[in-house]
């Protein structure tokens, strides 16, 4: 009888091991098919565009196998787990890079900010007048600054949103300034991208992006006696319901498993179309990037794409640009952080005679989404 329980035992402990193993396995193919998302188009398979959303769950729970591995010493089964985290590392360094801060900052480089300011958060009134992200923005030391979902009024109404003049005498220290409008272009509300300037804006153009409220500018900076483009994104949003992002919340925070299924049916109906009109939108930019190459001295792409680091948009954009949150920052650097979806889908990427130092996002919750700025100098 003891035998028999010996015998059990063994076989019990063995289907448990290789069941671990086996599901082990599932998720280093899934973290491993997440990478591809990059350079999958969703048009060909848009379940790529979701794994690459999700890599880092994927990259926590193949963590948590490898912390089981050593625990229980299973040292052939750790090792595999390495080699798998070493064919994703690429992916997991422009997730979250480990850079240490540079202390001298050369005297001649130049801070570039790129923040969707959601409307200013369509305050009215008083609070408009009194909105902390006004004095923010403008005692953040920077150059440039490149503005998504931007809104102001057309006309001075104290009972409303904060107005042009308003807003440009809040930035007497930002001489140039340009603002492309979205949307409706009818009504005194200007809504679009904005970039506000200490140096000479001398060129403004609009990327052809068919889109009711989202778009892309390119503009031409001179600094000193050199000339930068800077293109500045807002790439489609995810255009998730209040009642989407409830039922996610049920799921995520208050663990309501009975929700899954109508959570997997209302956030798909509107991702799928996302990711594709996304990957459109940046087939589209990386053209107009191409076609600039070579007419100004350095180039540098910022703003909001609505998708993570692994993914086919800011790949596509990116092309051989440097992230300059991959090579000066550090950690995962949420720059959007509202309604239980926590991602860095803000941006600033520069061409390769530039250099980035200390990239960094900022913590203020004026918005839905962080700030991202970097000081950038010629090489």
């Amino acid at each position: 009888m003891k035998l028999s329980r010996k015998h059990l035992a063994i076989h019990v402990g063995r289907g448990v091991k290789y069941t671990v193993l086996a599901s082990n396995i599932l998720f280093m193919l899934l973290l491993i098919l997440s990478t591809y998302a990059t350079s999958v188009s969703p048009f060909d398979y848009v379940l790529v565009s979701y794994l690459g959303m999700g890599f880092p769950i994927l990259l926590l729970i193949n963590f948590c196998y490898l912390l089981l591995w050593c625990i229980f010493l299973k040292w052939k089964f750790a090792i595999l787990q390495i080699v798998v985290f070493l064919f994703c590392w690429q992916s997991i360094d422009t997730y979250i890079p480990t850079n240490s801060r540079v202390e001298d900052v050369p005297e001649k480089a130049f801070k570039i900010m790129s923040y969707n300011v959601r409307g200013f958060n369509w305050l009215t009134g008083e609070e408009a007048r009194e909105n902390p992200i006004l004095p923010y923005i403008v005692h953040s030391g920077a150059d440039i600054i490149c503005m998504q979902e931007f809104a102001v009024d057309t006309k001075k109404d104290m009972e409303k949103i904060i107005s042009l003049a308003e807003f440009d005498d809040v930035m007497v220290d930002y001489p140039y300034r340009t603002i492309i409008r979205l949307g409706d272009t009818i009504s005194s509300t200007m809504y679009g991208l904005a970039c506000y300037s200490k140096y000479p804006i001398e060129r403004v153009a609009r990327i052809p992006i068919e889109s009711a409220f989202n778009g892309s500018a390119m503009y031409e900076i001179k600094i000193g006696k050199k000339y930068i483009t800077i293109v500045n994104n807002h790439l489609e949003s995810n255009r998730l319901t209040a009642e989407d992002k409830e039922l996610y919340k049920e799921l995520v925070v208050d663990q309501r498993r009975d929700r899954l299924g109508a959570v997997t049916e209302n956030i798909r109906s509107h991702l799928d179309p996302a990711f594709k009109t996304r990957a459109l939108q940046a087939n589209i930019i990386a053209d107009c990037i191409r076609l600039q190459r070579g007419k100004t001295d350095a180039m540098i792409v910022c703003g909001d794409f609505n998708e993570p680091p692994i993914s086919y948009a800011y790949q596509k954009i990116k092309g051989n640009f440097l992230d300059a949150y991959k090579y000066t920052g550090s950690g995962i650097g949420i720059t959007y952080h509202e309604d239980g979806f926590y991602f860095r889908i803000d941006y600033i990427m520069h061409s390769l005679n530039l250099q980035a130092y200390n990239c960094t996002v900022g913590t203020v919750k004026y918005s839905d989404h962080y700030p991202i700025w970097s000081w950038i100098s010629f090489k």
